[in-house]
């Protein structure tokens, strides 16, 4: 391949992304930012702490339009919402809080290893409801404390992930929650927009997020999921899964013991605010 045909493939690797993962999402409901984010590290270079960013936001605005989808159908159970927002809101700005106190040079090893493990656990909790989940007919909710308690959970790993609202949130919802399958996809789509919104808010404030970045691949996620939802047709959707299971725990298992931190902490530039992130000086 020549170098320019090299350079021309990585200024399109975002949209490309964008268009294979919004195909995941359409043919399975799942896997946006379990895919999106690592792909965006491991192949278009971009760093871990922007690629989470713009993700949130990326997520923002896909589930407004299907979450908007459900709500106007009816299918969205308002209560549930309402609970896991108690919990998520404070958990995305403890998340943001908990991440700005990491030192910036040290911000993308950290959250490569975290974001592995987190990969791992949303890999096995598809697996979990491959299995368990689609025998499981709970006959009433838990009790609101704990409902609140999964929120928290949730906002923490969204904020500092990307990752735990569709792969993680939505097994927790099939496994404990008299749900039907539409109004448990439209409940958790609902919430999401609720978290993203708040954990891209306080991304942006930090300065991590990236505009162009964000609608480079929206520009590729949008038909991608048109694409897959008319995949989902023809494509057994238990093998979708299982396989998008295997890819997240195996991606997740390389972030997570083969990332190597900063030796040391680079001195910020002079003409920088000390504290500050300028992701145009990192590789």
């Amino acid at each position: 391949m020549l170098p320019g045909s090299f350079f021309v493939c990585m200024e399109f690797a975002p949209t490309l992304i964008g268009l294979l993962v919004g195909i995941v999402v359409g043919a399975t409901s799942t896997g946006g930012g379990a895919l999106l984010t690592p792909a965006l590290v491991l192949v278009a270079r971009v760093p871990v702490a922007t690629a989470i960013a713009s993700d949130v936001l990326i997520a923002a605005g896909m589930k407004l339009f299907g979450g908007g989808v459900y709500a106007l159908r009816g299918e969205v159970h308002w209560q549930t919402v309402g609970r896991l927002a108690a919990g998520s809101v404070v958990g995305a700005v403890a998340g943001i809080w908990l991440l700005n106190r990491i030192p910036v040079a040290a911000l993308d090893a950290y959250l490569a290893r975290a974001l592995g493990v987190v990969l791992i656990v949303a890999g096995a909790a598809l697996v979990l409801r491959l299995t368990v989940g689609a025998h499981s007919h709970p006959r009433r909710a838990p009790a609101w404390p704990v409902t609140v308690l999964f929120g928290l959970v949730t906002g923490l790993l969204v904020s500092m992930t990307s990752i735990g609202s569709g792969s993680i949130l939505l097994c927790v919802l099939a496994l404990y929650y008299p749900l039907s399958a539409t109004t448990m996809v439209g409940t958790d789509l609902v919430h999401a927009l609720v978290v993203s919104s708040v954990a891209t808010a306080g991304h942006s404030l930090a300065g991590r997020v990236d505009l162009a970045l964000a609608a480079t691949v929206l520009v590729g996620a949008i038909p991608g999921v048109l694409i897959g939802a008319r995949m989902a047709i023809a494509v057994p959707e238990r093998a979708l899964r299982a396989g998008l299971a295997a890819v997240l725990i195996v991606i997740g298992l390389q972030m997570a013991l083969f990332t190597t931190p900063p030796a040391h902490a680079e001195p910020a530039a002079p003409d920088t605010p000390e504290g500050s992130i300028s992701w145009t000086t990192l590789p």
